[in-house]
C-alpha cells in the first residue's frame, strides 16, 4: 500500500448513495489492509468538498481522495486537488459512482477497486483548463469531462437530476427548449448565435447524448462541438440525433479561444459560472495531470 492516507468525501444530504456507498469501501479498504489509514469527510455546503481536498492534498504524502458522489462533486474534488498540485503538492483521486449519470466513471472504469488501491494502479488523464474573467476578476477552474455554453450542457444537467427512459428523456429536451436563449460568442469569426458549444473530454454526457466521437481521456486533445443557432423543429431532431446514434464534433484541439458577447454562464462539469461581458476566454490542456483510481 503506497497512500499515506485515505479520505472518501461525500455529501450526508444526498439522495442517492454517497453515504452508503462511501462506507461500504471504507469498510472494505480495512478489511483488506487493516493497517491503512481511512477517513470519511462529509461536506457541509456547496463548494466543501474542493476545499477539502485542497486541503488535504497538503496534509500528507501522496494522499488517495475519493469523492463519493456523481460528476459534480468530484469536480470539486478535481478542484481542489489541481489548485494543491500548482503549489508543488501531489494528491491522486478517485471516484465512487453515487451520482445518476456518472459519465466519468463509466468512461474510465477499469479493474477491480480494491485491486487498483492494492497496486497504486493509477491512470493519468488530461483536465480541461477555462481561463475568463467573472464579476472583473480573472478566473480559471478545471473540468474532467466538459465545458459547455448553451442548450445542451442545461439540457444535460436537467437529465443529471432524474431518473431516465427514453420517453421522459424527450419530455425533458422539449421543456428546455421552451425557454431556450442562443448564446453570442466569437469562435475567432466574428460574432454568432450559437444554440450549444462543448468541449468535452468524454464521448458521452449525461448518459445519453453522445457529443463526440469515441474519444480518449489521455490523448492530449479535447473535442469542439459547435451547433449555430437553428429553428426548435431541427434543434429537437439534432438533439434526437445526438441521444440516439450520436453526432460529430467540429475539430479536434489542443487549445482553443473565444469571446462572450454579454454576461454568459458557463458549465464545468456540473458548476455554473458567469462569464463578464467581452470576456475573452481560453480553453487549454493540462495533459495528463491528474492522477486518479476510478
Amino acid at each position: 500500500m503506497k497512500y499515506g492516507a485515505i479520505t472518501i468525501i461525500y455529501n450526508p444530504l444526498s439522495t442517492g448513495s454517497s453515504e452508503t456507498l462511501a462506507r461500504a469501501v471504507k469498510r472494505d479498504i480495512l478489511a483488506r489492509f487493516p493497517k491503512q489509514k481511512v477517513s470519511l469527510r462529509p461536506t457541509q455546503y456547496a463548494g466543501h468538498a474542493e476545499e477539502l481536498a485542497y486541503t488535504l492534498a497538503k496534509k500528507s504524502n501522496n494522499p488517495l481522495i475519493f469523492s463519493s458522489s456523481g460528476d459534480g462533486g468530484y469536480h470539486e474534488v478535481v478542484n481542489g486537488i489541481m489548485k494543491a498540485r500548482e503549489e508543488g503538492y501531489d494528491a491522486v483521486a478517485g471516484l465512487l459512482p453515487a451520482g445518476n449519470a456518472n459519465d466519468h466513471y463509466r468512461n474510465l472504469h477499469d479493474e477491480d477497486l480494491m485491486e487498483r488501491i492494492a497496486n497504486g494502479k493509477e491512470q493519468k488523464i488530461d483536465v480541461l483548463k477555462l481561463e475568463g474573467t467573472s464579476k472583473g476578476k480573472a478566473v480559471h477552474r478545471y473540468a474532467h469531462s466538459y465545458i459547455g455554453f448553451g442548450l445542451t450542457p442545461v439540457v444535460g444537467k436537467k437529465l443529471n437530476k432524474n431518473k431516465l427512459n427514453f420517453f421522459n428523456q424527450i419530455w425533458i429536451v422539449a421543456k428546455a427548449l421552451l425557454s431556450l436563449r442562443s448564446v453570442k460568442l466569437d469562435l475567432g469569426k466574428g460574432i454568432h448565435a450559437y444554440d450549444s458549444v462543448i468541449f468535452s473530454n468524454v464521448t458521452t454526457m449525461s448518459k445519453y447524448l453522445k457529443i463526440s466521437r469515441p474519444s480518449k481521456l489521455d490523448d492530449g486533445t479535447f473535442e469542439v462541438t459547435a451547433f449555430r443557432r437553428r429553428n426548435k423543429i431541427r434543434l429537437i431532431a439534432l438533439l434526437l440525433k445526438a441521444s440516439i446514434v450520436g453526432v460529430e464534433e467540429d475539430v479536434q484541439v489542443k487549445e482553443f479561444s473565444l469571446q462572450v458577447a454579454k454576461k454568459t454562464p458557463v458549465q464545468l462539469d456540473g458548476e455554473i459560472l458567469t462569464l463578464d461581458a467581452e470576456s475573452k476566454v481560453r480553453i487549454s490542456l493540462e495533459g495528463r495531470a491528474l492522477n486518479c483510481i476510478v
